[in-house]
């Protein structure tokens, strides 16, 4: 099966009013960048992959142009591996170099389905169903049905291939461009008057690789008759399980709902350690002496939210009528790969909601005010005490990264201040032990700085230097000397 261009699908997708233009990835959001997916609008205009967006502009002044990540392709791919494993249990995505090309093995399908006609039609209705255009091929040859797959982009269809000779014949008349090989190839082939899979492999094959390189030489190789190459069927996530006794049997759905929140946790934790999202739940009750009821969800997309899954358990468990309490239940949940940033958010997120925290703070400025709810905010500023000032809030926010980071420092350091920095006694010129700031905290052992601080000339003269003072105990004093005053004053300690 071959999806078209998969990352132009995707832009697509995203951009809709898009369709009626030259459209073309391209492979970094600069004007030299290569284009490395075209759509056949842009083809029309002699637009092809491997040129630069800038010269492409001066072919196709239209040409609407963008970036689709490894990660959202990666997260496609995965999505369709889930819906071809309801056609197969063994299917195999091709290289992400070229993502969209799936193989998938047919092998008992027909038992099912009557015929391998009306397997493939389904197989490629079921992708269409999901947002994508596909091409679906059955035949012999694993690189021929490739390249008749790809040759038949422009009209998504499903092909059964009786003969090998046809199949020959229809991969030798599609153009070297629908393969996906390095424009240096297609353009020095082209200067030669080849253009297609056919003219291409009448050349001889043993001549390739020294006259147009290693890539030519493979891509005779997996177009010969000979050549076999294995499918690699990818592994399926193996489902994770638990089963729980509950005594005294529960006949309470709230209250049952409380016995599976846990368990569902620990095993959507699970899902995340291997990378994957929930793609399916499996709940068996067995009941006080009235057999077992057993149950199967899917979400709308894979997910790792333990609130909307139980609240799908809910809904389900709701409409059923069962004849009696639950004395045991079984959870398993199957997996499917996911965006590593789903990850990232289940991790940050895990046990949080933030739209309640956001209903709480709404209730306490209705009842003391909008002042009532402030947050921390640093603001620039000559001196440290300066630099903090409260704002009113409404929301809560999870930290981000890019916050993380002050002055350099990261993680930034975490220092407490006193609301008025410490006035500390004058230092004696003899210290016999060492300078004692904080008797229970030792002497000091060693003093880093000084880091000038000054400003404020047009109030009064301020100038500081402050230091690192790290005492016997291992605790680390924020000191400062005020020369004007000059004064030693205690400003915080670092944590």
């Amino acid at each position: 099966m071959e999806l078209p261009a998969l990352p132009l699908q995707l832009l697509l997708l995203d951009q809709p009013s898009w369709r009626e233009h030259p459209v073309a990835v391209v492979e970094a959001d600069r004007p030299q960048a290569k284009l490395v997916w075209v759509n056949e609008h842009a083809r029309r205009l002699r637009v092809l992959p491997g040129m630069r967006f800038a010269a492409a502009r001066s072919l196709a002044p239209q040409l609407r142009a963008s970036v689709i990540s490894t990660e959202r392709i990666e997260l496609a791919v995965s999505e369709l591996f889930g819906v071809l494993l309801n056609f197969s249990p063994r299917v195999e995505p091709g290289d992400l170099q070229q993502p969209g090309s799936f193989w998938i093995d047919p092998s008992g399908m027909v038992p099912l389905w009557g015929e391998l006609g009306a397997w493939a039609t389904a197989l490629q209705q079921a992708v269409n169903a999901a947002g994508f255009a596909a091409t679906v091929v059955v035949g012999f040859h694993r690189f021929r049905c490739l390249a008749i797959a790809r040759g038949q982009a422009a009209r998504a269809s499903a092909w059964v291939i009786a003969d090998p000779g046809r199949e020959a014949r229809m991969a030798a008349a599609v153009s070297l461009d629908r393969l996906g090989i390095s424009a240096r190839l297609r353009d020095d082939l082209a200067g030669l008057g080849v253009r297609t899979l056919g003219e291409f492999m009448a050349l001889p094959g043993p001549e390739l690789r020294v006259r147009f390189g290693v890539e030519a030489e493979r891509l005779h190789q997996r177009g010969s008759d000979g050549h076999w190459a294995p499918m690699q069927a990818r592994a399926l996530v193996d489902p994770v399980n638990e089963r729980v006794e509950i005594d005294p049997p529960e006949g309470d759905v709230t209250r049952l709902l409380f016995r599976i929140k846990p368990v569902l946790e620990r095993l959507l934790e699970q899902l995340a350690d291997r990378g994957s999202a929930m793609s399916a739940l499996h709940l068996r009750m067995r009941l006080d002496h009235a057999g077992a009821v057993e149950q199967r969800l899917e979400p709308a997309a894979p997910t790792l939210d333990t609130m909307q899954v139980l609240e799908l358990l809910r809904l389900r468990i709701d409409a059923l009528e069962l004849a009696a309490a639950v004395e045991e239940f079984t959870l398993e949940l199957e997996g499917q790969r996911t965006d590593p940033g789903q990850i990232a958010l289940f991790r940050t997120q895990a046990r949080r909601d933030l739209d309640a925290a956001d209903r709480a703070l709404a209730r306490l400025c209705a009842a003391l005010g909008p002042e009532a709810v402030t947050r921390p905010q640093l603001r620039a500023a000559h001196l440290p005490e300066a630099r903090l000032t409260y704002v009113p809030t409404a929301h809560v926010r999870f930290p981000e990264q890019r916050n993380m980071q002050i002055e350099g420092e990261h993680p930034p350091r975490i220092r407490r201040l006193l609301h008025r920095p410490k006035r500390l006694p004058p230092r004696p010129r003899h210290e016999a032990d060492g300078w004692c700031i904080e008797p229970e905290l030792g002497p000091v052992e060693h003093l880093h700085g000084p880091y000038r601080a000054s400003g404020g000339w047009w109030v009064r003269e301020v100038e500081r230097d402050y230091y690192f003072a790290e005492t016997r105990s291992g605790a680390v004093l924020w000191v400062f000397y005020d020369r004007p005053r000059r004064r030693w004053f205690l400003h915080g300690w670092l944590e």
